[in-house]
């Protein structure tokens, strides 16, 4: 990913909110659409923690494999003016 004439892709927000929107997993949690990466981390936390029954836990596990994907996303691809 680097060497001559790498130029690093830069998303923003709405790029994510986009990816996310498009990922089963995540359509119905709050944080998608607008983007909102705590409210998203928060519901699907929330739902790994109530999540009772067998298809429950494996929704659950599968957003929360998405949602760990859109985070190193966030980390290498997104400008963050901090």
């Amino acid at each position: 990913m680097s060497g001559p004439g790498f130029k690093k892709r830069v998303l923003s927000d709405d790029d994510l909110s986009l990816i996310a929107s498009e990922i089963p997993a995540l359509a119905d949690f709050r944080g998608v659409r607008p983007w909102s990466r705590d409210k998203l981390w928060t519901d699907v936390l929330d739902a790994v923690i109530d999540a009772r029954t067998k298809n429950e836990r494996a929704a659950a596990q599968q957003a929360l494999g998405a949602i760990q994907a859109l985070d190193a996303i966030d980390r290498l691809f997104v400008q963050h003016d901090r």
